[in-house]
């Protein structure tokens, strides 16, 4: 369990190299991490349905949960650089995942709404983690990750890549990053940008391990806000929208 305090924003891609350039002369890291993850959206087999009686509040919620781990393109298709503009006839495609011989380090994570308050200066919410190494089989094999969530209770709902770069300003992390989604299926899964204008996502973020420390939480805000200070006149870093956030599965009706 990590407690999360974060900043976001969005650059079209005519500003990539410049801020690139910035970042690694604000952090002194001249060689940016790359990041390439794939996310399983998943969700409850079975919705909760509280039972509601006078004078009782229902204090059990569930959360849809997400599946993460690394990706590479095909070795058919064509490299990508994700400092170029990725247009529709690119070809963009990734092996599939569940067939024989495939080893994947899953990160499964549920995180809860951020903590709500008018003087926030950064969005905090608590995340819940855990780590498995899988060996695919095939997608109707035994040991499957597919079978692997239905055993758990979860149903696959959605998914996306991200593909970008990382950099480190002290124990806060900067993601620039891409979101793809997929287009249709040839030998592989084909992916094609979110948003077609070519835009990168920006996360800036620090992980407090407790979020009792009240010490460590005020230090780290104090970090990102002298980040978001420094690259004012490059990009506003911005407290998301806190229901955007919620990942709550809402109780039917």
């Amino acid at each position: 369990m990590v407690h999360q305090l974060l900043l976001v924003s969005t650059i079209p891609h005519s500003s990539y190299v410049q801020t690139i350039s910035t970042l690694k002369a604000l952090t002194g890291q001249l060689a940016p991490q790359e990041i390439s993850l794939y996310t399983m959206l998943t969700k409850p087999h079975h919705v909760f349905k509280p039972k509601f009686e006078p004078g009782k509040v229902n204090q059990i919620e569930q959360y849809y949960m997400k599946c993460v781990t690394t990706w590479e393109p095909s070795k058919k298709a064509t490299k990508m650089d994700i400092a170029e503009p990725v247009f529709p006839t690119d070809e963009i495609v990734v092996d599939k995942l569940f067939t024989n011989g495939y080893k994947n380090v899953w990160t499964l994570q549920i995180a809860d709404i951020p903590i709500a308050g008018k003087n926030q200066v950064v969005s905090a919410r608590t995340i819940f983690e855990s780590t498995l190494v899988h060996h695919h089989t095939s997608v109707d094999g035994k040991d499957s990750m597919l079978q692997f969530l239905d055993d758990l209770g979860y149903d696959v709902i959605n998914q996306y890549w991200v593909n970008g770069v990382q950099f480190f300003y002290g124990d806060v992390v900067i993601e620039i990053l891409k979101l793809f989604i997929r287009d249709d299926e040839k030998e592989g899964i084909k992916l094609k940008p979110l948003d077609s204008s070519n835009s990168f996502q920006i996360r800036c973020y620090r992980n407090i391990p407790k979020s009792t420390d009240i010490e460590m939480i005020s230090q780290g805000t104090k970090e990102l806000l002298k980040l978001q200070e420094h690259l004012k006149n490059l990009f506003q870093l911005e407290v998301p929208d806190r229901m955007c956030m919620d990942s709550r599965v809402q109780n039917p009706v």
